[in-house]
């Protein structure tokens, strides 16, 4: 991604972010004290604006704070060098930047993408990860994360969740103005609106998280493909069946949290995944899907 396109990726995301907080910046103009809360209100919106673009970079921070992720720049190890000459090749092959590699320490079975180009991007992966797998299983998932990357799937899921920050408050500033002209006496930004438009704005919220799960697990399918491109079907279907039998106990205990039956438990519990369960990527893989 040039660095035009990045640049405008953060211009329509601050806009989506902004225009986002418009209807909550009417209400408190109308009825805090009128224009002369401008500056303040101008400021507080500076400041949501760069709290929302700090989201993207969040992860960069968060990985080196809070994950304690260690940048491989000087690999100590043969397994460090061997990670960093497959990720080369992989990357090469998909003709991109080779991206950085981080390892943060935790039994864990994980691994993502981090970056705002896809040319300076980030591997990271988990000690369990690394030292669970199988080369052969580790190259699989190397290819999965530069398939993202490649597809440049972080900056759009990025832009997706600033551009839902506007259609969150679409419901409730036209259920406003629908009743307004219904109801003559009817009191714009009462006790009424207010609760309704927070109910409004968790119901937006909670939709445009399933619209977003929903985008991820299809990039999630994309990038298998990617991947199987790169290391070839039976290498990636291998490891997708070996990540499956590892992480099938967590499932179980991840599905006996509701009180549902076991098929639909699972079916609830995947409206809310970002990732599609290993069954659906290996069955997917295999029809080409």
């Amino acid at each position: 991604m040039t660095l035009a396109k990045s640049s405008l990726l953060l211009l329509l995301t601050a806009a989506a972010l902004f225009l986002g907080c418009l209807p909550w910046l009417g209400f408190l103009l109308a009825h805090e004290g009128g224009p002369g809360y401008l500056p303040t209100l101008l400021l507080l919106t500076g400041l949501i604006v760069v709290a929302g673009l700090s989201c993207l970079f969040g992860m960069q921070l968060y990985c080196r704070w809070i994950l304690k992720a260690r940048m491989l720049q000087q690999p100590l190890s043969g397994l460090e060098q061997w990670l960093h000459i497959t990720t080369f090749r992989l990357a090469l092959r998909r003709q991109i930047n080779p991206p950085r590699i981080a390892i943060y320490p935790a039994r864990e079975l994980n691994a993502f993408a981090l970056g705002l180009r896809r040319q300076h991007a980030t591997i990271v992966l988990s000690e369990g990860l690394v030292q669970s797998l199988k080369p052969a299983e580790l190259e699989s998932v190397l290819a999965h994360e530069i398939s993202h990357i490649a597809n440049g799937d972080v900056q759009i899921l990025a832009l997706l969740q600033g551009v839902l920050a506007i259609f969150i408050n679409l419901p409730a500033r036209s259920l406003d103005y629908i009743i307004s002209r219904a109801w003559p006496g009817y009191s714009s930004g009462g006790i009424i609106y207010l609760w309704t438009a927070v109910l409004l704005q968790l119901a937006g919220g909670w939709l445009a998280s399933l619209l977003i799960m929903y985008f991820s697990r299809e990039r999630e399918y994309r990038a298998d493909q990617g991947a199987a491109r790169l290391v070839g079907i039976k290498q990636m279907h291998a490891a997708l069946r070996c990540l499956d039998v590892m992480t099938d106990g967590a499932r179980s205990r991840q599905l006996a949290a509701f009180g549902l039956p076991a098929r639909l438990k699972f079916r609830f519990i995947q409206l809310f995944n970002s990732h599609p369960s290993l069954h659906e990527r290996l069955r997917a893989l295999q029809t080409g899907s």
